[in-house]
């Protein structure tokens, strides 16, 4: 997938063109998104997945760290597909989970996203976790988040001392509003920070932040849908691309974390 990876401030579906015909079918794929998402949840009261125990190990960890991020509805399927997939994509650092959306669901799906408390205290923890694993291991920090974990990690990377910084940063169809200020979380990175997203999440990213508001609370469509209003050295934007689609990506917001778009697309990402 190389080939198709843009350069800093070009998207993906600019550096290969296609027809406009192929949305139809992430627009079809975000009608599940709603029933999914809850199943994905309620599977969590009869299964609570974890990452294998050698995921993370003081020898992976001196190779490096990669810390995923969920969204809004809790520890979940789809955060447990993310670690997955990074360890399926041969990622030889330590990976984790960050929880800092755990709760009983509906309720604390709606503090994740809406409380601006919660979002400080938990990007404090995670900043404060990159803080100490780069001065305890000096290997490379990589973040990977999902919609609202996604603004978790630019608040997280926004707090981090100036001789501080992680390696790369990956926005998996962010529910932050698209005219957020990318500037000071891009400079924490020493790689890139890189955002997917498509037309294709209208329900979540789309109606749902418009009525209920963006990670940040603004009451409009987020950038995952939309795309972001920024164009910076060292981000970089992923539109969907119909080639994804072997992958397991179909363009809505949870196939963004498809275990083999994780491994095939996303990995290569950090490690590059």
């Amino acid at each position: 997938m190389a080939a198709i990876e843009p350069t800093a401030g070009q998207r993906v579906s600019e550096s290969k063109p296609y027809s406009f015909a192929w949305n139809i079918i992430p627009l079809v794929a975000c009608l599940a998104d709603p029933i999914l998402g809850v199943l994905g949840k309620l599977l969590t009261i009869f299964w609570w997945p974890e990452l294998p125990k050698g995921a993370d190990s003081p020898r992976r960890r001196q190779r490096g760290l990669a810390i995923v991020v969920g969204g809004v509805e809790g520890p979940s399927i789809y955060n447990y597909w993310l670690g997955t997939g990074l360890l399926r994509g041969r990622y030889r650092g330590a990976v984790i989970r960050f929880h800092w959306n755990a709760g009983i669901f509906g309720i604390r799906s709606a503090v994740n996203l809406m409380s601006r408390r919660h979002h400080e205290r938990q990007s404090d923890l995670l900043a404060q976790a990159i803080i100490d694993h780069l001065r305890t291991h000096h290997s490379p920090v990589c973040l990977l988040a999902q919609s609202g974990g996604c603004f978790i990690v630019l608040r997280a990377l926004e707090k981090l001392p100036e001789d501080i910084r992680v390696q790369t940063a990956v926005l998996l169809a962010p529910s932050t509003s698209p005219g957020y200020d990318l500037a000071p979380a891009t400079r924490r990175c020493t790689s890139k920070l890189v955002s997917f997203g498509s037309l294709g999440d209208a329900i979540f990213l789309g109606l749902a932040t418009l009525l209920l508001g963006t990670s940040d609370r603004v009451f409009s469509p987020s950038a995952g849908f939309v795309g972001w209003h920024a164009n910076l050295p060292g981000f970089v934007e992923c539109r969907w691309h119909p080639l994804w689609l072997r992958h397991g990506y179909w363009g809505n917001h949870i196939s963004t974390s498809s275990p083999r778009f994780i491994a095939d697309v996303v990995t290569q990402m950090l490690t590059t």
